[in-house]
């Protein structure tokens, strides 16, 4: 299924963003193990494809297959950092990407959904980590859950970045503001290694300049203005303006959906500086 234009946007911008500091994939499945990724049989005695088979012998174009395929999830952005290079210079976001995570960038305020499935893709991470998903034709973990070079006992952690979340959402979700004391960053229980950042509430710094990009609306409008104004020698501003541009290129040709007429403007004016 294709990705809306801002996924496409937020997954190659994060790319470029956290490349030097660790490793990045883009559009990942989970488990990340082949042998993880469980083939289910219809019942253990095969009954329901005798007894579909007999009944459809007729009909030549029916066909029944004895397996149904458990496919794997695809997560959008999922980076590994390398424990040895400072994150300084990205700010809040290298403060939060400090371990192992799945990256969730949402361009509309999330619903229950939205949040489960996000939390899905690091439960279904996790529990392969944690030796709990049984390898095709195993009946039990032989290695106490190491069963090959994707299990290890790395902590795994999901960032949810999303416009905005209600404190009804917050509540439902036990979910309380950040030991690091940042309007806008929020934590659930800590058994679910999850932080939600709501970009919309950062305090506007250049600690969080590269987290409200991501954002919806004015939040990211000031924010690309931020960047825009910054000397042409800042950490990563070359790049990430060349993301820009493309992003607008992309939403100019029409092919992948439509933003704001204001956000156009402004990325028509950085898309204006290029000598390219």
């Amino acid at each position: 299924m294709p990705r809306p234009n801002f996924t496409i946007f937020a997954q190659h911008y994060l790319s470029v963003l956290l490349s030097d500091f660790g490793d990045i994939y883009l559009n990942e499945p989970i488990p990340r193990n082949p042998n993880l990724r469980v083939f289910k049989q219809p019942s253990r005695f095969n009954w329901q494809t005798e007894y579909l088979t007999a009944i459809t012998a007729e009909n030549k174009r029916i066909m029944v297959s004895p397996e149904v395929i458990g496919e794997a999830e695809i997560v959008d952005v999922l980076f590994e950092p390398n424990t040895e290079k400072s994150r300084a210079s990205l700010g809040l976001l290298g403060t939060i990407v400090s371990v192992p995570c799945i990256i969730e960038t949402l361009r509309w305020a999330p619903n229950e959904w939205d949040l489960r499935t996000c939390m899905l893709h690091w439960l279904t991470w996790k529990s392969e980590a944690d030796g709990s998903i049984i390898p095709v034709n195993e009946s039990s973990i032989a290695t106490n859950g190491q069963n090959d070079e994707y299990c290890d006992e790395v902590d795994r952690s999901l960032l949810i970045i999303t416009p905005s979340i209600t404190s009804q959402m917050l509540q439902g979700l036990t979910a309380r503001a950040s030991a690091i004391a940042i309007p806008g960053v929020y934590e659930l229980p800590s058994a679910f290694c999850t932080t939600i950042i709501a970009t919309s509430e950062l305090p506007k710094n250049s600690s969080t300049l590269w987290l409200r990009i991501l954002g919806r609306g004015s939040t990211q409008r000031q924010a690309i203005l931020e960047l825009f104004a910054l000397d042409e020698n800042y950490p990563h501003r070359t790049v990430i303006l060349h993301q820009l541009r493309q992003w607008y290129r992309f939403l100019s040709s029409g092919k992948l959906g439509k933003e704001s007429a204001r956000l156009m403007t402004l990325l028509a004016m950085i898309d204006g500086t290029s000598k390219e």
